[in-house]
């Protein structure tokens, strides 16, 4: 999963990242052990069996994830066109390092004369291979498809004004698990048979971290009572279709209940204790959290490439074998990290920062201005040839302070620097104008298809009567 840098950024999330990832890695190779040995009876075959009954390690990984994703990434939205920014920097921060993936597992799969279909790798490489009816090259990376939606939709809040309403996210929450509930409640009683899709329950924990982050940080009035209501109704209702799960095999509920709904709990216990104590407090964790996404998206394939050297086997010598496949994917994941992830978040910032600067003019004018930018923030402007020019203004013109001590507002303006100014506000007016009525006329489609969905049921329910 990928971090995401907010004004308040919290240390101990980091942290938090390498727990949920490592759990991730641990699940996986329990499961692999379980699968490579099913007959084996060795101490770490008992062991494997006895997590895998009890906790499903795997699943608290990914709503420890899906919490801390909730928590920060809504609140990376800000700046100047900030729909524009937040775009830009969510590609740069994640398909880069997904297609070097991609890359690796079509190789892998070509070596071994399994060559994936052009169509396949192509829908993977959206990060939405579900909405062209693909596979994924890995079943490991379903979670992509979630926090891409989970964007959309705080992408889609913002532009509205609702990200920050509480009464609005409970009630959109609410209704992405009705949507997972009622056609399996449906299918149940024999009254209709509608697609059955779990995005719904899952997109409503990323929810739950926006309104942890809105009770436990910004204090918003109901915030608090609205996560606890969102707990209840997402174990209830994970009680509700744990049964249609089991018994059809869909994965959502794997193992069974106990293992499912006692990792959901522990990831919300843990997560709400990390914030109110702040804690996990650990430069080794929050290095490895950094890394988290490159460890999600390769540990697949680097412990399919140890397995060919140290096969499973359920007895104790297994450990150095998940030693050695813990110790590659944390090695791969900083190289990757390192040459892939960090060059592709710097240039989607620094590109980012290109579309939100003013034109400078280019003129006799403007190169007699001389200016320096301090790490405070302030502009300084150093004395200017032409009497009475102003200087560059910088994002926040209140906060800047001439050289003299002096305000830009009491100085007179430049016709030139103003029109320029005014030209590129207007054009910015313009853009994210544009964006906010796609963006609306897209939030008034999905409004429309919940009415026409909850028809069409109500036309299948009276027709069956």
């Amino acid at each position: 999963m990928s971090p995401a840098t907010t004004p308040q950024r919290y240390a101990n999330l980091d942290a938090l990242r390498a727990i949920a990832a490592l759990a991730v890695m641990v699940e996986h190779m329990f499961g692999d052990l379980l699968r490579q040995a099913p007959s084996a009876t060795g101490p770490m075959s008992t062991l494997a069996q006895s997590v895998v009954q009890n906790m499903s390690l795997g699943r608290f990984g990914v709503a420890l994830f899906f919490l801390i994703s909730g928590f920060v990434v809504p609140f990376s939205i800000g700046g100047e066109r900030p729909l524009r920014r937040f775009a830009v920097s969510r590609l740069f921060r994640l398909y880069p390092a997904l297609w070097l993936a991609l890359a690796v597992l079509t190789t892998t799969a070509w070596l071994a004369g399994e060559t994936p279909r052009t169509a396949t790798v192509l829908a993977n490489m959206t990060m939405a291979p579900p909405l062209f009816c693909q596979p994924w090259l890995s079943p490991i990376h379903w979670t992509l498809f979630v926090e891409l939606l989970f964007y959309v939709l705080v992408a889609l809040l913002f532009s509205t004004g609702a990200l920050k309403h509480v009464g609005v996210l409970l009630a959109l929450s609410l209704a992405l698990i009705a949507a997972t509930v009622l056609p399996v409640q449906l299918r149940m009683r024999g009254v209709v048979n509608l697609p059955i899709q779990y995005l719904g329950m899952h997109l409503s924990f990323l929810f739950l971290g926006l309104l942890l982050r809105l009770w436990l940080v910004e204090r918003m009035r109901g915030a608090r009572l609205s996560a606890l209501v969102l707990v209840l109704v997402q174990l209830a209702a994970l009680l509700s279709v744990s049964p249609f799960s089991l018994a059809r095999g869909d994965n959502f509920v794997m193992e069974g209940l106990r293992p499912v709904l006692s990792a959901y709990m522990l990831a919300f216990v843990v997560f709400l204790a990390a914030i109110r104590l702040d804690r996990p407090r650990s430069p080794l964790l929050a290095g490895i959290g950094l890394t988290s996404y490159s460890m999600y998206l390769f540990h697949g394939t680097v412990n399919a490439a140890v397995y060919r050297v140290l096969p499973l086997t359920g007895e104790l010598r297994d450990i150095a074998t998940m030693l050695v496949c813990t110790g590659s994917t944390l090695l791969v994941s900083w190289f990757v990290y390192r040459t892939v992830e960090r060059p592709m978040i710097s240039l989607g910032h620094r590109i980012s920062s290109k579309r939100n600067a003013l034109p400078v003019p280019s003129s006799r004018f403007a190169d007699t201005c001389h200016r320096r930018a301090e790490w405070n923030g302030a502009l300084i402007a150093a004395p200017v040839a032409i009497q009475g020019a102003p200087p560059h203004p910088s994002p926040d013109y209140r906060a800047v302070r001439l050289g003299d001590g002096r305000s830009p507002e009491s100085e007179p303006s430049s016709p030139l620097l103003s029109d320029i100014a005014g030209e590129a506000a207007r054009e910015a007016s313009v853009s994210d104008n544009l964006v906010s009525a796609i963006l609306g006329t897209a939030m008034v489609a999905v409004t429309l298809s919940w009415f026409a969905l909850l028809g069409y049921v109500g036309w299948k329910i009276a027709e069956s009567l």
